[in-house]
């Protein structure tokens, strides 16, 4: 009997969990294996820094960094002096906003007809939370050209606050593992 019920614990705190959803895109009409060095877009890779609005933990902002970075480097590319003399440019965007997910059930499928319970009218479910987003964006340095994007996106629960660096890891990783296209 404790073994059915761990094991129905275990199956409710998986059904829970939130997955990582991410997607690659390219220019089908580039030719990636040219491209051997890289820089970043700027000083500060991050595209939409400069909004007076927006505000990203420094500490995030160095742990892409150093993922993207790393991902790069275990696929044999190697950073430039300067960006002038790299083959691409890299850039990337993260940031987290409030979403509100709302449900509605029909009267039959709402539970059971127990005393306290509406008996007409739709079940209205209601859920706020918080969805995180990173994307990375690849530019042709010759021809200023965006030439590949990736982006992650996930449901941010206190945990993933608590492991930001194991999470950006993990997303980078996603999204890169198919840079550069084949």
């Amino acid at each position: 009997m404790k073994r059915m019920a761990c094991w129905m614990v275990l199956a409710l705190l998986t059904g829970c969990a939130t997955r990582m959803e991410t997607h690659v895109d390219h220019d089908v009409a580039q030719v990636f294996t040219a491209y051997h060095t890289y820089a970043w877009l700027g000083d500060d890779p991050q595209l939409n820094a400069g909004r007076s609005d927006y505000r990203v933990s420094p500490l995030n902002r160095r742990r892409v960094i150093d993922a993207i970075e790393a991902q790069l480097a275990s696929k044999g590319f190697v950073k430039a002096p300067d960006r002038a003399s790299a083959d691409f440019v890299v850039a990337y965007t993260i940031g987290a906003r409030d979403k509100l997910e709302v449900t509605t059930f029909p009267p039959p499928y709402n539970g059971g007809w127990g005393w306290g319970r509406r008996y007409f009218g739709p079940e209205v479910d209601a859920q706020s939370y918080v969805e995180g987003t990173l994307a990375i964006d690849i530019f042709d340095r010759r021809s200023h050209r965006p030439v590949w994007h990736g982006w992650a996106r996930k449901r941010v629960t206190e945990d993933d606050r608590e492991h930001a660096a194991e999470q950006i890891d993990a997303a980078v990783k996603m999204m890169l593992s198919s840079f550069p296209p084949r």
